[in-house]
């Protein structure tokens, strides 16, 4: 072990035992990251505030601006009004709608470009219904997380299954995943998520006192459903369905990059008086940013450090004579499923299934089974808000205590990782 894995591995322990205690402001634990981490030398000063100019961080900003537009027109009321009209006191149906449409919206996009796109409406859901905030958004983080990543063949999940065959490939091996392999081995993954959220999540109660951030209330809206005249009205309600739409689009044909698409029309909310400067800086939720932010730098600490490749020894030498492909393929999904709740599930991907790839060659196993556990467990990432943007926004904008987080995430986490243990191979075989 080197001087610099030394210092990461410090940074990340003293980094979550502040989490966990919050005996330090979580912004301000946030921003020592960098801080830290430029100190010693081992990221340079572009690479330690990175975070801050990531492409996520911008298109969340506007993101906030136009949901605090969107939210001051009547369609948000409308959609109130609907969701009482037709749950009719079920909870587990507004949930339901919810859950299935933050899936199709993160299959679509993105998950951190989902959560934050339907931060008003979920706002007023749960205003109308009494549903916590805080399950609300930790239910959507999660599926849209899993809906976004390779769960169907379309949209950017493309980019992933061709990254999943590179890997195969760089191995030395002619074995490749077709098409849908992952989806038939993730939509069952899937249900099993969201049934965890109609049924059982809801009987873990989370008692801290939601103070979340409610991008919708820059002004009163008293009696009336908007305050907005019939122009600002229409306008704001085309800002908010237009960004969508293009993002959408941007996500698919990759012509404009989404956070040009979410500032732009920010901006044009701003320049059409539809939202003043003042309450569009405070529509933005900065302990989230400061939380996201600060800490994606870890990432490329752990790759530039060393520590990434410390790792990976230290795994190949536990492994030597595993012969149990399940076994193997289970083994990678639990340790990709615990190293993402601190780091990006690319850099989980990156690291591990290269190692995975190999050893199933090595050891005469067909490696898909073996890489397929690192796909699946580097997105099982529903533990900490340091697992992914989508969850770090859930945990800032809900004023979450570090252990309703952990509370409400470490069961379904166990849960997948069991699912994937008995369905993965079942489907595989039938396949192969």
């Amino acid at each position: 072990m080197t001087t610099q894995i030394a210092i990461v591995l410090v940074v990340i322990v003293l980094m979550i035992i502040s989490f966990l205690t919050e005996v330090l402001p979580l912004a301000f634990t946030a921003l020592m990251v960098p801080v830290a981490l430029q100190a010693a030398g081992i990221l340079t000063p572009a690479q330690a505030w990175a975070g801050f100019s990531n492409t996520t961080i911008i298109t969340w900003i506007g993101l906030f601006i136009i949901g605090a537009v969107f939210a001051k027109t009547s369609f948000t009321y409308r959609i109130k009004m609907y969701v009482t009209r037709n749950a009719k006191g079920s909870g587990t149906k507004v949930m339901l709608m919810v859950l299935l449409s933050s899936t199709l919206m993160g299959v679509m996009t993105s998950a951190t470009s989902t959560i934050a796109v339907l931060t008003p409406i979920l706002m007023e859901i749960c205003d109308e219904t009494g549903i916590s905030p805080k399950l609300i958004f930790k239910s959507v983080a999660d599926v849209s997380v899993w809906g976004s990543v390779q769960m169907l063949p379309i949209g950017s999940s493309l980019s992933y299954f061709i990254l999943f065959n590179t890997y195969l490939e760089n191995a030395g091996t002619e074995l490749r995943y077709s098409l849908l392999d992952m989806t038939w081995i993730k939509f069952p993954m899937w249900i099993v998520l969201l049934l965890y959220y109609l049924f059982v999540s809801r009987k873990l109660k989370v008692n801290s006192p939601t103070t979340a951030h409610k991008v919708e209330k820059v002004e009163e809206k008293e009696e009336k459903a908007t305050t907005y005249t019939p122009f600002q009205e229409k306008a704001a309600t085309f800002i908010f369905f237009a960004n969508v739409i293009l993002m959408v689009i941007a996500s698919f044909t990759k012509f404009v990059p989404v956070y040009i698409v979410s500032t732009s029309f920010a901006a044009l909310a701003v320049g059409l008086k539809l939202i003043s400067e003042k309450d569009a800086l405070h529509s933005v939720s900065w302990s989230t940013i400061f939380l996201v932010a600060g800490t994606l730098p870890l990432s490329a600490a752990i790759t530039a450090s060393g520590t990434g490749e410390w790792l990976s020894n230290i795994l190949q030498n536990a492994f030597p004579a595993l012969t149990n492909p399940v076994v193997l393929a289970t083994a990678f999904c639990v340790i990709s499923a615990i190293t993402t709740q601190f780091m990006s599930n690319t850099a989980v991907w990156a690291i591990m299934s290269p190692i995975a790839a190999t050893m199933a060659i090595n050891l005469n196993m067909d490696p898909r089974l073996v890489v397929a556990g690192v796909a699946c467990g580097a997105i099982i990432c529903f533990a900490t808000p340091m697992a992914a943007p989508a969850q770090g926004y859930a945990y800032g904008i809900c004023n979450f205590k570090m252990k309703e987080y952990i509370k409400l995430g470490w069961f379904p986490c166990v849960l997948m990782v069991a699912v994937f243990m008995v369905w993965a191979p079942i489907v595989l075989n039938l396949l192969y």
